[in-house]
């Protein structure tokens, strides 16, 4: 799932750039960005982004999550105590302090603004990971904000937790529940949720004009594009990189599937559909690009065309057991429970122990309860 980056608190104002003067190093996890959007910031409040600890770096940061651990390991820190040792002046802060610098939000602002999943699942015991997921694929709710490390919701989302919390404790079905409390396919409600792990490499042509790149050849610049795809500091050098491909062999299907996962990732829809829909006029064999199209027509609320979508992709590879799962999903939201109930049980024979697999169960059980009671 993508991270959504923290709101600048009175973000339409002009920001004054409060790291004009600083080079700025990140260490250890950061609980509330991605490291390649902390850099960002940086980058647009005036200061530097070096990648690593130099004499000129005047601000380490460490990053909450995991910080123990962090302090304890990091070479980053222990290379800037040698330099301070040495008459340096890095200052070595707390992402927490970085964050009030920046103007944003803390962790302990949010948790005082809004109700963390953390929170949510401490008191309400029976709303799993996975039922979150589930519960959110029905626009039941969003987070009102994501870090890199945590999801906060709202007061009014509490009240739909309590309640699903309850209908379990009365061991009504998932499918019910969801039913009950769900707005009508029609609805337009936005539904945040990546499913990134079953999204293929892939990408589409940006609606821009790409850079000119130097002299590679398009699989060269694919390449490049997947080793940098890889870690999330160098998602841009990944986009040039796939868009480069793409100027060298505009058909090159392959980099339009990795550049519109990215584009979906940063939430840059119009991108991610122009890049898919030209990827499925190229290729229109592909399984994985019918379904990352199914993803993305959800997520804008063409549910007709969503369906279908994840009818092809199960036409063309009939064990796909993402898009069983999800094709079960939306058959449940249009109120076809017979043939939700066939998927649900493809999908255990396909993949068993999968990460839905006790979802699909309780689907079946509560079909099992509705038919005998």
């Amino acid at each position: 799932m993508a991270t959504l980056i923290p709101q600048l608190e009175n973000d339409s104002a002009e920001k004054p750039l409060v790291f004009a003067n600083d080079a700025v190093v990140f260490t250890g996890k950061l609980a509330s960005f991605q490291r390649r959007e902390a850099q960002e910031l940086v980058r647009k409040l005036g200061g530097t982004t070096p990648a690593g600890i130099n004499k000129n770096v005047t601000l380490l940061v460490i990053g909450d999550e995991g910080y123990l651990k962090e302090i304890s390991k990091s070479n980053k820190l222990q290379r800037a105590e040698e330099i301070n040792a040495n008459g340096g002046q890095v200052r070595i802060i707390s992402e927490s302090e970085f964050l009030t610098m920046a103007g944003v939000e803390s962790r302990d602002t949010l948790e005082e603004k809004y109700y963390s999943l953390e929170r949510v699942q401490s008191v309400f015991p029976k709303i799993r990971p996975d039922l979150v997921k589930y519960f959110a694929r029905w626009g039941l709710f969003k987070p009102a904000v994501k870090t890199n490390a945590q999801q906060y919701y709202q007061f009014k989302d509490l009240l739909t937790f309590r309640r699903i919390n309850e209908l379990l404790n009365q061991g009504l079905p998932l499918r019910k529940i969801a039913a009950r409390l769900a707005p009508p396919p029609s609805a337009s409600a936005q539904i945040a949720l990546g499913f990134e792990e079953f999204k293929p490499r892939g990408q589409i042509l940006a609606l821009h004009i790409a850079p000119q790149p130097v002299e590679r050849t398009a699989e060269e610049w694919y390449a490049l594009g997947y080793e940098y795809d890889t870690k999330p500091e160098t998602q841009e050098q990944a986009i040039e990189a796939y868009e480069n491909a793409l100027t060298q062999n505009p058909n090159y299907v392959e980099a339009m599937i990795n550049l519109a996962n990215i584009y979906y990732a940063k939430r840059e829809l119009p991108r991610t559909r122009q890049l898919l829909e030209r990827a499925v006029q190229l290729d229109p064999n592909n399984h994985t690009i019918y379904y990352n199209l199914g993803n993305l027509y959800d997520e804008v609320a063409e549910m007709e065309k969503s369906l279908k979508c994840y009818q092809k992709a199960l036409e063309l590879h009939p064990a796909y057991e993402p898009a069983l799962f999800n094709l079960a999903l939306l058959y449940e939201r249009f109120g076809l429970a017979g043939k939700a109930e066939t998927l649900w049980r493809k999908y255990l024979e396909v993949d068993p122990h999968g990460e839905w697999a006790e979802i699909a169960r309780e689907h079946l059980r509560g079909e099992r309860k509705g038919a005998t009671g």
